[in-house]
């Protein structure tokens, strides 16, 4: 059973939700779903910043329990959140892909993110508890041009009931962990793959300030980027901070 955790305002929802694990036995917040009104100190990866309108879009964080994964299958997480935003879309007829590794876009604009905090058993080899947050742009209507960014009421015209929203992309979430709990990595995989922003394309990157031309190939188990590069006739394994995509 999912338990709702609506609140008017907290730093970050994902910092909300680490806090509560500290005071609380897992048994009685797995499955908890932390969302905010507002987020003054939303988080991206790394020491990136999530910039949200206030009452405008879903900020919210799932604290889940992933102890059918091993710590190196963790990116499944990634694919299995990524699948249910980009299926989550599809129901309302937007077309939308997963930009790696934590980008949800649609027409070349970021239209969400996912951040994903995992804790790990390093003796059972498992992960403990994974903190998955999500930040996604609904009716907000003006972004600063540095970001990038769209929303669904940009797409659609539509002015949506975050409530009702909240709840049918949380459903789609636990309906793709489920799939993952059941160990349906090949069913995963197929759509993560079909939905991958630039797969099989050539398409313009830039590393170790160079800029080349290279080809994505895939992810690996580690979520490390399989980048073909033409000009050696070669495949490259890149982290995210250590490659910049230039066609978005």
């Amino acid at each position: 059973m999912v338990n709702f955790l609506k609140l008017k305002e907290i730093d970050s929802t994902n910092d909300f939700a680490r806090r509560l694990l500290r005071i609380y036995p897992l048994d009685e917040i797995k499955d908890t779903v932390i969302s905010a009104f507002y987020q003054t100190k939303g988080r991206g990866v790394g020491a990136n910043k999530w910039l949200s309108e206030k009452g405008k879009n879903l900020t919210f964080s799932v604290i889940h329990i992933p102890d059918y994964l091993l710590i190196d299958q963790a990116f499944y997480l990634s694919k299995a959140v990524s699948s249910a935003i980009v299926d989550f879309l599809s129901t309302f007829g937007i077309e939308a892909s997963i930009k790696w590794p934590n980008d949800i876009v649609c027409h070349y604009r970021k239209c969400a993110g996912i951040l994903i905090e995992n804790t790990v058993s390093s003796v059972h080899k498992k992960i403990k508890v994974a903190v998955i947050g999500v930040g996604l742009n609904v009716n907000q209507t003006e972004f600063s041009p540095e970001l990038s960014a769209i929303s669904m009421k940009q797409i659609t015209g539509i002015d949506y009931d975050l409530g009702h929203l909240l709840e049918i992309v949380v459903d789609k979430i636990f309906y793709w962990l489920e799939a993952l709990r059941r160990r349906q990595f090949n069913e995963i995989d197929s759509f993560y793959f079909t939905h991958l922003y630039l797969f099989n394309q050539i398409s313009m990157f830039r590393a170790d300030n160079k800029v080349f031309r290279g080809k994505i190939r895939g992810v690996d188990q580690y979520g490390r980027l399989i980048l073909e590069i033409p000009e050696q006739n070669s495949l490259k394994l890149f982290w995210q901070k250590e490659i910049e995509f230039l066609n978005v």
